[in-house]
């Protein structure tokens, strides 16, 4: 598990990406996994292609201001989102961003790794709608904030029957990704 205690996770992206459920289906495994937990989300300015984000913040203890000012991880599928949310991320925190859809610039004292979440999705799924479960997956299997059983339980009572399937191959897939980058030596 992580040592981020709390952890403030962000995820961003444009509307339509599927960030919303991916800040619920987080925040309900933290608390099946008996964590405090705060939710919350914003829309752009249309609701289908602008900037959205969802905030979670999971921790050991009580949770006093229940929004995420400063994230410690980032997890963005959009350049718009990446240079939007990007000065919103704590020095010391962690980006996982899609390499599809983001280039990362360099910015001293934030982690950043690209994750293969859109090319895997279609190549190994033939599903890019599923690139954000590959993202989630690629942060549990990185930084362990919840458990995989948890997630998997959150997915199956918060993600639509006809779609559960995909995203758990999704999700299991990314587990992967981020196991690897735990142990790959290099970072950008």
């Amino acid at each position: 598990m992580t040592e981020r205690w709390p952890a403030r996770v962000r995820f961003g992206g444009l509307g339509g990406q599927g960030l919303v459920t991916l800040g619920a289906v987080l925040a309900e495994a933290g608390a099946l996994d008996g964590l405090q937990v705060a939710a919350s989300q914003s829309y752009g300015s249309r609701a289908r292609g602008g900037a959205t984000r969802a905030d979670v913040i999971l921790s050991r203890e009580e949770i006093d201001f229940p929004h995420v000012v400063e994230a410690d991880v980032l997890v963005v599928l959009a350049q718009e989102a990446y240079e939007l949310y990007l000065p919103g991320v704590t020095d010391g925190g962690l980006i996982l961003a899609d390499d599809f859809f983001v280039e990362i610039t360099q910015h001293t004292g934030i982690r950043q790794l690209s994750v293969e979440g859109t090319r895997s999705a279609v190549e190994k799924i033939g599903n890019k709608v599923a690139a954000n479960f590959v993202m989630l997956g690629s942060l549990v299997g990185l930084e362990g904030l919840v458990g995989q059983d948890s997630i998997e339980k959150a997915m199956e009572k918060l993600v639509r029957p006809r779609f559960l399937d995909t995203n758990l191959k999704a999700f299991e897939l990314g587990l992967g990704l981020g196991q690897r980058l735990k142990k790959a030596p290099g970072d950008s």
